[in-house]
């Protein structure tokens, strides 16, 4: 928010006086009008993420510039008929049904959420917010090894810190904070890649943990628990409405449904939420209209960007004549547990230093990682940067981290390295094919500024 501040009053100067109207006309691209309105929308919007610029449009701090090569860009789109095409239509009209479903359901459940000081006091100490556990466990492929390990004492790893609830994987949370100390989980199953791993926990000891070191965490768990719940009623009520309404109540010909089918997945809900939404005349407000003519600008552009196709002669063509955008580099491949504690993280460190295995450790302790298994293959090209530069120093089974970055903390296992670029590969190939695609847009977006004129009007 302080950048964004920093960057509109670098501009004001610029472009406009405070004291101007935001009408005034600081820019023409063909015969279409850039005020100093939509440049602070642009800008504004920029840096939120909100808005598309894409690769042809040169990433440099100027937005006018930006402004300008998307104009140039959606200008030609509709000069050839884009805007007309059946493919294009379906597009937008899938992402204006989400727009307007999820604009639908910040009104009708998202603004009307409330967590009180009540609520997160009462989970505290109801659902054992309020514990801090050292436990150890034991991961087998069976339910049985992985109990009896566990009770004999054997092949157990163990954390030597307390952790909290919410720094558990969801799967396994309920039941092994509501176990009292001593006692032994049952099996319970966790996806490791494609395999599935039962996990025993033996809780060792426990901590009270004061409220305002686990209440953003509870207060984050009762909204998403609110609003799914909240959301399922509300399509329920939807179903029950439309299906037993007359034809003059179901809005946009609505086929019966079945209520007892209804879920917060089913298919049947998205079409009910839309309907619902358009007959409260949700899509006609500002706000929203507003959102969609930025979103048909996004996917117009997107899809005549499209259009710009790279042949495999050109991307090999561009490999050829850039030979230093790819030089040789050893590729590092990590086990990675990203994790938002930075206590949690060292003694994740701690633990495999000791020997635990982080495979096992990935599907407790790091969220989303889905079939990957926290493997992460590094180069001087993955972001952030700063785990490749560390990583490169490092020999294979060494255990590094925590690292911060993005508000979490990464602990990592060098798995595996090998020597990649400087020749034609894989890798090589993809990064060509991305690079000749940038560098085609650039010369078709200055083709661009030669057919339509662009006229700068405001001082600089």
């Amino acid at each position: 928010m302080i950048k964004l501040k920093r960057l509109i009053a670098c501009l004001c100067p610029l472009f406009f006086s405070c004291g101007q109207p935001e009408t005034e006309v600081i820019a023409l691209v063909g015969d279409e009008k850039i005020t100093a309105a939509d440049l602070r929308d642009f800008a504004e919007r920029r840096e939120k993420r909100a808005i598309r610029v894409g690769s042809a449009i040169s990433d440099t701090s100027d937005p006018l510039q930006q402004l300008i090569a998307r104009r140039l860009l959606l200008l030609e789109a509709r000069n050839v008929g884009m805007a007309a095409d059946s493919v294009f239509v379906r597009r937008l009209e899938r992402r204006r049904r989400d727009a307007v479903i999820k604009f639908y359901l910040e009104r009708q459940v998202h603004a009307k959420i409330v967590v009180t000081a009540e609520d997160i006091l009462q989970e505290y100490y109801d659902a054992n917010g309020n514990r801090g556990l050292k436990f150890i466990y034991s991961a087998r492929a069976t339910k049985a090894v992985a109990v009896e390990d566990l009770a004999a004492e054997k092949s157990i790893l163990g954390l030597p810190g307390y952790v909290l609830k919410g720094q558990v994987n969801e799967q396994v949370a309920d039941e092994l904070f509501a176990l009292p100390v001593g006692s032994i989980s049952p099996a319970l199953p966790l996806p490791i890649k494609a395999d599935t791993v039962f996990v025993a926990f033996k809780v060792l000891d426990e901590k009270r943990v004061p409220l305002i070191a686990v209440r953003q965490l509870i207060e984050r768990g009762l909204h998403s628990r609110i609003r799914a719940k909240m959301e399922r009623d509300l399509g329920l009520s939807l179903s029950h409405k439309y299906a037993i309404g007359t034809a003059k109540n179901n809005p946009s010909g609505l086929r019966k449904f079945d209520s007892s089918s209804v879920g917060p997945d089913s298919a049947c809900i998205s079409e009910l939420y839309f309907a619902a939404g358009r007959q409260n005349g949700i899509d006609e407000e500002t706000e929203l209209q507003a959102k969609l003519r930025t979103i048909a600008e996004d996917v117009l552009l997107s899809y005549y960007l499209e259009q710009i196709d790279i042949s495999p002669a050109e991307v090999r063509s561009y490999f050829a004549r850039h030979p230093d955008q790819f030089p040789a580099y050893e590729a590092i491949t990590i086990t990675e547990i990203v994790v938002h504690n930075r206590k949690l993280a060292q003694d994740l460190r701690l633990e495999i230093a000791r020997g635990a295995d982080p495979e096992l450790l990935v599907p407790i302790f790091s969220q989303g990682v889905g079939a990957s298994g926290g493997r992460v293959k590094l180069s001087p090209y993955t972001m952030p940067s700063m785990r490749y530069e560390r990583a490169k120093g490092m020999e294979l089974n060494a255990v590094g981290g925590p690292m911060e970055w993005a508000d979490k903390f990464s602990v990592f296992v060098v798995v595996n390295k090998v020597r990649e670029g400087g020749q034609w590969d894989r890798a090589s190939q993809r990064r060509a094919e991305r690079l000749a695609r940038e560098e085609k847009e650039r010369r078709h977006l200055d083709a661009l500024r030669q057919k339509f004129s662009v006229r700068v009007l405001a001082e600089r």
